[in-house]
């Protein structure tokens, strides 16, 4: 599991989320996983989309944390 990571708003859109991620995925516990979990706020879940994540079981529903639980297998 990935726990929740933030960008600071000035620093949207110009790939340091990406960069983040794409390091956290090369870590070697991450690679023995078949499959990875994170909570994702609702600004964040176009983002993690587009790293290939989905709403965990195909449903977008908010977590008692308010937080929307996603995913990816590999």
């Amino acid at each position: 599991m990935l726990l929740t990571i933030f960008v600071l708003p000035e620093y949207h859109g110009k790939g340091l989320g990406k960069k983040i991620i794409e390091t956290l995925e090369h870590d070697e516990l991450f690679l023995r996983a078949t499959r990875i979990e994170i909570p994702a706020s609702i600004t964040a879940c176009k983002f993690y989309e587009k790293m290939g994540y989905h709403y965990k079981n195909n449903a977008k529903m908010l977590d008692d944390e308010g937080h929307y639980r996603m995913e990816k297998f590999h």
